[in-house]
C-alpha cells in the first residue's frame, strides 16, 4: 500500500491541471509574455468597447446623425493621415539602440526631435482643416454647420502630437504595462464621455466632442508619464535634447521617415481602398461579404500587433551593440518557436469558418465563408512572419522593406479593377492573399541569408 501511495505521489505533479499551472508560471515568468500579454488584453478589450460604443450611439443617433458624425470626423482624420511621419517606428529604433549604450544626450536629442516633428505635422494638419472645414462641410458632409466641429476634431492633432514620441520611450524603455494600462484607461474614459454626451442629447456634438477631448486627454497623459520617467533616468526634460547630439545620424533618420511615410500610405491601399474600389465596382452586397471576411481574418493583427511592439525594441537594442550572432538567433527564435507556430495554429481554424461564422452572423452570410477562409491563410502568413518589419527597420534597410511591399502594392494596384470587374468579391480576396505571399516571398529572399 505504501508503494502505491508513493507511486501515485509521483505521477500527480504531471497530471494535466499540473502540466497547465507549471506551463502557465513559465510563461507569465518571462517579461517578454507579460508585455505581448497586456499589449493584447488592451488592443482586445478597447475593440470591445469601441464595438459596444458604436452599437449603443448608432441607435441613439439613428443612421443619418451617426453617417454625419462618422463623416466629420473622418475627414479631419484622413488628413492628418496623408500628413503623418510615422515619427513612432524611427523613434523607437534610435532609443532603443541610445538608451541601451547609456547615451544621455542623444536618448534627450531624440525625443526632442520626435515630439517637435509630430508638434509640426500635428500644426499643418490642423491649419489645413481649419482653411478647408467649411468646403469639406458643404461637399463632403452635406451640411455647413458641422465645420466648426471638423475644426475641433482637428484640434485634437496637436495634444496628441505627444502620443508617438511618448509611447516610443515607453516601449524602448520595456514599460509596456504602463503603455498597456494607459491605453485600457484613456479608452473607458472615451467611451464614457461619448456615451454620456450623446446619452444626455448632445448628439453628433457629443460624439465629436467626447472623441476631441479623450484623444487630447491621452495626449497629455502619456506625455507627462513619459517626460517624468525620461527625468527620473537622464535627470532632465526631453527639451533639454541638444541637436548636434544627432550629429552623423540625421540623414539616416530622414531617409527611414521618409520610406516610412510613403511605404504607409501605399499600405492604405490594401487596407482600405481595395473595399471602396470594390464597393464601387460591383455594390455594396458584394462589399459586405468582402468587408466581413476581411474584419474576421484580420483578428489576428490583435496578436500580431503587440508582439512586433514587444519585439522591435528588443532587436533594436541587439543590432545597436553590435551582438549580431545574438540578434540573428533571437529572430530565429522568434521565427520558429513563436511566428511558425501561431501561424499554423490560426491556419486551423479555417476548418472551422462553416460552422462558426453563420451561427455569428446569420445565414445570409454563407457566401462568405470561401473568401474568409482565403484571407485566414493571408492573416496567418503574417502572424507566422510578425518579425519581418522589425528586422528590416532595426538593420536600416528601408529600401528593401519598400521594395519589398511598396512597388509590389502599386504593381497590385494597377490590376485590381480588371480582377474585381471579373470575379467581384472572391477576386478581390485572391488578390490580397497573392499579394500578401508575393510581398513575403520577396522579403525572406532579402534576409535568406542573415538569419
Amino acid at each position: 500500500m505504501q508503494v502505491e501511495n508513493n507511486k501515485i505521489a509521483i505521477l500527480q505533479p504531471i497530471s494535466l491541471s499540473g502540466l497547465l499551472r507549471t506551463l502557465y508560471t513559465k510563461v507569465t515568468a518571462q517579461k517578454f509574455f507579460r508585455d505581448v500579454g497586456i499589449l493584447t488584453f488592451a488592443g482586445v478589450f478597447g475593440a470591445a468597447l469601441s464595438v459596444g460604443q458604436g452599437i449603443l450611439v448608432a441607435r441613439w443617433l439613428q443612421p443619418e446623425l451617426f453617417g454625419l458624425a462618422a463623416l466629420v470626423m473622418s475627414y479631419p482624420s484622413l488628413v492628418y493621415t496623408f500628413f503623418d511621419a510615422r515619427s513612432r517606428d524611427a523613434s523607437v529604433k534610435y532609443l532603443s539602440e541610445s538608451h541601451t549604450r547609456s547615451e544621455r544626450e542623444r536618448v534627450l536629442a531624440i525625443c526632442k526631435f520626435g515630439y517637435v516633428l509630430d508638434f509640426v505635422i500635428a500644426s499643418v494638419a490642423f491649419m489645413v482643416v481649419l482653411f478647408t472645414a467649411q468646403w469639406a462641410a458643404v461637399n463632403i458632409a452635406r451640411d455647413p454647420e458641422v465645420a466648426n466641429l471638423m475644426v475641433v476634431s482637428a484640434a485634437s492633432f496637436i495634444p496628441s502630437a505627444l502620443t508617438g514620441t511618448s509611447q516610443a520611450a515607453l516601449a524602448s524603455f520595456g514599460r509596456f504595462d504602463i503603455i498597456g494600462w494607459t491605453d485600457v484607461l484613456t479608452k473607458v474614459f472615451r467611451v464614457a464621455l461619448v456615451l454620456g454626451l450623446v446619452f444626455i442629447g448632445f448628439g453628433v456634438k457629443g460624439v465629436v466632442w467626447g472623441n476631441a477631448i479623450a484623444v487630447m486627454v491621452t495626449g497629455f497623459l502619456q506625455g507627462i508619464i513619459a517626460s517624468v520617467l525620461i527625468y527620473r533616468m537622464y535627470g532632465a526634460s526631453p527639451l533639454h535634447g541638444r541637436w548636434q547630439a544627432l550629429k552623423g545620424q540625421r540623414r539616416e533618420m530622414f531617409r527611414f521617415l521618409a520610406y516610412s511615410d510613403l511605404s504607409a500610405l501605399i499600405a492604405m491601399i490594401p487596407r482600405e481602398l481595395d473595399i471602396l474600389v470594390l464597393g464601387y465596382l460591383r455594390g455594396p452586397m458584394e462589399m459586405s461579404y468582402y468587408k466581413l471576411a476581411k474584419s474576421l481574418a484580420g483578428m489576428t493583427e490583435y496578436l500580431a500587433a503587440p508582439l512586433r511592439s514587444v519585439v522591435y525594441p528588443e532587436m533594436a537594442k541587439l543590432w545597436g551593440t553590435g551582438e549580431k550572432n545574438i540578434f540573428r538567433r533571437r529572430v530565429r527564435n522568434l521565427a520558429l518557436r513563436i511566428g511558425l507556430p501561431l501561424g499554423l495554429g490560426n491556419l486551423m481554424i479555417i476548418v472551422l469558418v462553416p460552422f462558426v461564422l453563420p451561427a455569428l452572423v446569420g445565414s445570409a452570410y454563407r457566401t462568405a465563408i470561401f473568401a474568409t477562409q482565403i484571407l485566414l491563410i493571408a492573416s496567418s502568413l503574417g502572424l507566422a512572419l510578425f518579425w519581418l518589419r522589425p528586422f528590416f527597420f532595426v538593420q536600416g534597410r528601408f529600401r528593401h522593406w519598400f521594395l519589398s511591399s511598396g512597388l509590389l502594392t502599386i504593381l497590385f494596384a494597377v490590376i485590381y479593377p480588371f480582377i474585381v470587374v471579373r470575379f467581384g468579391y472572391l477576386g478581390a480576396a485572391i488578390w490580397y492573399l497573392t499579394l500578401w505571399i508575393s510581398a513575403c516571398a520577396v522579403a525572406l529572399f532579402f534576409v535568406r541569408r542573415d538569419i
